[in-house]
């Protein structure tokens, strides 16, 4: 197994450590252009490798280009062996509070190793490196990435840059609300002249998993599953894979206005959405109902009152308050939404409604809800996917030599990270 970065060892762990990459791979490059062809930059062939780092996701590429190289789950297909024993990956990620710092160290260097030389095929020593960081991702992990770095594959800089004032660098902005959406919860983070006020951050415990669980346990009670050639219909059983409820939460589920007159036309025609699926008794068609693929966004709004889970709105709402007075109209008027839950088809716009609707019930914001407005121009249309919007900015700053929180490898002692939820 790959040794790991020790703290306790961070006088000499540069001197004794072999690279994980084995021969350079200064020569090579990247398949979809050449060094001098990036799309924000000039090409001056410095290009740093741009890392997002999400609870749940991660994506990597250089900066410059309009989309990430490789996106994959974190942790996902990777195990690794420390103090508490052996750690497998899971395709929804894990949960890294009963990991183990060594265990860890060991989780992110089989990653970041594997998409250095197959995915980006760089040279680490060669490369420095951005890391975007979200809002809710752990200081543990973040710790871990930077021994990884800079101890194991021997990245000369890292900068780190917070995913909320990338994600607003997309759309023209340095101002505005950024609703990260994500995996493991939501998160509410103002952001003021390209600087992240942390004292006013909210969050919420609704994120993609809260979704996952949802939808798995409305199958389970609402759905149908009939075998080809049998007459009649019967429980989603073993039909119900996890593969399955992740492929109903990313693909089929979108968010529908409650008055919309042709979603209710369309859930009466058509009750049912229809697809093949193969189990071990064989091949069969699993019924997901309409209601389910266009209402299920209203739990993430709303939140979970049986679990006592507040919801977006809520944590938007909350945000609001905290903030001064003087800046809730800036804010309010430029909302980005974004993470892999944003993806949703119209996600947003319903978000940007219901925060205006709850805005209205008191005469007190009825100002305020008038400049409720999303940070990209109507007329721009949806240029980027939300859940890229935080690395594609992190690109742009890169390329643009917008500097942010610089950590080289001769200085960095092991454990001390810029944590800006504490203004660094």
């Amino acid at each position: 197994m790959t040794e790991a970065y020790s703290p306790s060892r961070s006088s000499t762990f540069l001197s004794n450590r072999l690279s994980v990459l084995g021969t350079p791979l200064s020569t090579a490059r990247r398949t979809t252009g050449s060094v001098g062809s990036s799309l924000y930059g000039a090409g001056s062939g410095e290009e740093k490798i741009v890392l997002d780092i999400g609870t749940h996701t991660i994506r990597a590429g250089f900066s410059g280009d309009a989309q990430p190289l490789y996106q994959g789950t974190l942790f996902g297909s990777y195990s690794g062996r420390g103090q508490m024993g052996l750690l497998e990956g899971a395709p929804s990620g894990i949960d890294v509070t009963s990991v183990d710092d060594e265990t860890l160290d060991v989780l992110v260097l089989e990653q970041l190793r594997q998409v250095f030389s197959e995915h980006l095929l760089a040279d680490a020593r060669a490369r420095k490196v951005a890391v975007c960081e979200g809002a809710l991702l752990p200081v543990r992990i973040k710790r871990a990435v930077a021994r990884v770095l800079l101890g194991n594959l021997r990245v000369p800089l890292v900068t780190f840059y917070p995913s909320a004032v990338t994600a607003l660098m997309t759309s023209g902005k340095a101002c505005g609300l950024v609703v990260d959406c994500g995996h493991r919860g939501a998160a509410v983070v103002p952001v003021f002249d390209g600087r992240v006020m942390g004292a006013y951050m909210t969050s919420s415990p609704m994120g993609g998993a809260v979704l996952i669980e949802y939808v798995h346990s409305m199958m389970q009670q609402h759905g149908r599953f009939r075998r080809f050639g049998a007459e009649s219909d019967e429980s989603v059983g073993s039909a119900l894979t996890p593969q399955i409820v992740e492929f109903i939460t990313r693909k089929l589920l979108f968010a529908a206005p409650q008055t919309s007159e042709d979603v209710v036309r369309a859930e009466d025609e058509w009750p049912w959405v229809r697809l093949a699926v193969d189990t071990k008794d064989g091949r069969g068609e699993l019924c997901v109902p309409q209601w389910l693929r266009s209402r299920t966004y209203e739990l993430l709004l709303e939140g979970d009152w049986r679990r006592d889970y507040k919801g977006i709105i809520s944590a938007l709402m909350e945000c609001i308050l905290r903030v001064p007075v003087d800046l809730r109209r800036v804010l309010v008027a430029r909302v980005a939404v974004v993470g892999g839950v944003a993806d949703m088809p119209g996600f947003s716009k319903q978000l940007i409604y219901e925060l205006n609707m709850q805005l209205q019930r008191e005469e007190r914001w009825l100002a305020l809800a008038k400049c409720v407005s999303l940070a990209e121009e109507p007329t721009a249309g949806a240029v980027f996917r939300p859940s890229d919007r935080p690395w594609i900015g992190a690109s742009i700053a890169v390329a643009a030599k917008i500097g942010g929180v610089d950590v080289r490898r001769d200085d960095f002692d092991g454990y001390n990270v810029p944590d800006w939820t504490s203004g660094y």
